[in-house]
């Protein structure tokens, strides 16, 4: 079964699976894709040095913040790592660790610890780097998280499967005579559930719902409908109650002799976050589209 995927996001986040995403600068790019993304933003922002307030880790009014010489730095760099307010140095576990048995270790062994990168900062505010040292733990707690991470973490436990068409009648149709339109899930019984992820402080919850679905009937015509649509019940004559399209030309003109018809279910995704209160991510849309479905239609034959 294939599956074509769109996003459209402020952050983009892609595991596998084709898919078409536009830019910001209105461009459409290729990007990968077959599971939901979700766009969040990091709570708070790196206070400059003397700007006040102490936030814990992940809130939402801002970084944590130590003091160092009579003024603020944030307790967490992405770069640096954890401040210790101590000394004014920053902290950060070296990646790759140096190997068993080197100077960084100063006799230690590797289960005892772990060697840290450090950066001083100077009275004026500038950064000196110092020699790696050895440290038994970090000098802060687990580091506060990153919600883009942990949305990525939360959109990788989710799968879509691609939705399975049907059409009734499902070998041949007639122009001028309605179709019934539904889909049901390929290898599953029911729509996504929602995923919650748990980091340090925060956690992250992806929730997605159908925002639309688009029917690409092969002749030139789609059909937008609210839902999956109703299974066309056997001996109902009319057209459905909620989704279907009637023909106007024949299939016999086309290479194939038949038309290809998809449908493309496309899905709101909305993202919460929760620790230090509450925030809301913006939303994120994904589509994921069925293999084409091969459908003959033919024209009524009038006999004098």
């Amino acid at each position: 079964m294939a599956i074509r995927a769109v996003l459209l996001a402020g952050l983009l986040l892609a595991p596998a699976g084709p898919a078409w995403a536009e830019g910001p600068d209105g461009d459409v790019h290729q990007c990968q894709v077959t599971s939901i993304c979700t766009d969040v933003h990091e709570p708070g922002t790196t206070p400059t040095p003397g700007t006040g307030g102490t936030h814990p880790p992940g809130g939402t009014g801002g970084v944590q913040t130590c003091t160092w010489n009579g003024q603020q730095w944030p307790c967490w760099d992405d770069d640096l790592g954890w401040f210790d307010a101590s000394n004014g140095c920053y902290y950060h576990r070296s990646s790759p660790q140096p190997p068993a048995g080197s100077k960084e270790w100063a006799g230690h062994d590797t289960a005892d610890g772990a060697v840290y990168e450090v950066n001083c900062r100077q009275t004026a505010g500038g950064l000196l780097p110092q020699d790696p040292v050895f440290l038994a733990q970090a000098p802060g707690g687990p580091p506060p998280d990153n919600p883009a991470a942990l949305a990525k973490d939360a959109r990788d436990q989710i799968d879509f499967n691609p939705p399975q068409p049907h059409i009734a009648p499902g070998d041949k149709a007639l122009v001028g005579l309605p179709v019934w339109l539904w889909y049901d899930w390929s290898g599953a019984a029911k729509a996504p559930k929602p995923v919650t992820v748990k980091g340090n402080y925060i956690s992250v919850t992806a929730t997605p719902s159908v925002s639309k679905v688009i029917w690409d009937l092969g002749d030139g015509q789609t059909v937008e409908c609210k839902g999956p649509g109703t299974p066309y019940p056997p001996g109902a004559t009319g057209p459905s109650p909620d989704c279907g399209h009637t023909f106007t030309a024949s299939s016999a003109h086309d290479s194939s002799g038949s038309f290809a018809v998809t449908v493309t279910v496309e899905w709101r995704t909305d993202s919460v976050i929760v620790g230090a209160g509450t925030k809301v991510g913006q939303p994120i849309f994904l589509a994921t589209t069925s293999a084409p479905f091969a459908l003959k239609v033919g024209e009524v034959q009038v006999l004098n």
